[in-house]
C-alpha cells in the first residue's frame, strides 16, 4: 500500500493501514463524578494531556524439595496503585480543573486527625478512563480521591509546550472493561473480593 495521498483518515479507518491502532490518534478522555457531600462535580468527556493507569505484575513464593531443588510458583496477580492523570490548565482559575482539583482536595482532607467520615466524603467518588473512539478500554476507579498535587513547571513560550499539572489519585478499586465487557478487576463492583 502507497502512502502517496493518503491523509491520517485513510490511513485510521476500518481496515486502514493503522486500523489497529498503531500511530492512531491517542484519543481519550476522563469522566469524574465527585461526591464528598460538601463539594460535588460531575463532568465528563474531560480532554487530558496525559494519563497513567496501574499494572499488574504476579507474586510467587518459592517452595523447596518441589521437582528439584527450588522451585517458583506464581501466586497472585497484584495490581499496582499508580494513577496519575495530567491535566491542562486553564489561566482562569475558577471552575478551571485546577480549582476542582483543591476543592475536590479540601473536602476530603482531615485537619482535625482521623475522623469517621470516609463514607461521607470519598466512598461516592468515581473516575472513569476511556481510550478509543468507541469506549474500547474504560477504567473505573472507585473510592477515589487526589493524594498529591505536583508542582507547576512554567516554560517559556518558545517551547510551545501546554501549561498542565498532573495529579496521584488515589482509589479501593477498579474494573477494566473492553466495550462494556469485565476484563479484569481489583475487586471493584464487576469482580468478587480477593480475586
Amino acid at each position: 500500500m502507497t502512502l502517496e495521498g493518503t491523509n491520517v483518515d485513510n490511513l485510521i479507518k476500518d481496515n486502514g493501514l493503522y486500523s489497529s491502532g498503531l500511530m492512531k490518534h491517542n484519543r481519550f478522555h476522563v469522566n469524574m463524578s465527585i461526591n464528598t457531600g460538601i463539594f460535588n462535580y460531575t463532568n465528563n468527556f474531560i480532554p487530558v494531556f496525559a494519563a497513567r493507569v496501574p499494572g499488574w505484575d504476579i507474586a510467587t513464593t518459592k517452595e523447596l524439595g518441589v521437582g528439584g531443588n527450588i522451585k517458583t510458583f506464581p501466586m497472585r496477580k497484584d495490581w499496582n496503585q499508580q494513577l496519575f492523570v495530567t491535566f491542562y490548565m486553564e489561566n482562569q482559575v475558577e471552575n478551571s480543573m485546577f480549582d476542582v482539583m483543591n476543592k475536590w482536595c479540601n473536602a476530603v482532607v482531615q485537619p482535625q486527625g482521623p475522623q469517621a467520615y470516609y463514607k461521607e466524603r470519598v466512598s461516592g467518588n468515581q473516575l472513569e478512563i476511556v481510550n478509543g473512539d468507541n469506549n474500547n478500554i474504560k477504567w473505573i476507579f472507585y473510592e477515589v480521591y487526589p493524594r498529591v498535587l505536583y508542582p507547576i513547571e512554567l516554560k517559556p513560550v518558545e517551547d510551545f509546550a501546554p501549561m498542565v499539572f498532573s495529579v496521584q489519585f488515589v482509589y479501593r478499586a477498579f474494573d477494566l472493561e473492553a466495550k462494556g465487557q469485565l476484563i479484569g478487576t481489583s475487586s471493584g463492583p464487576g469482580g468478587a473480593i480477593g480475586t
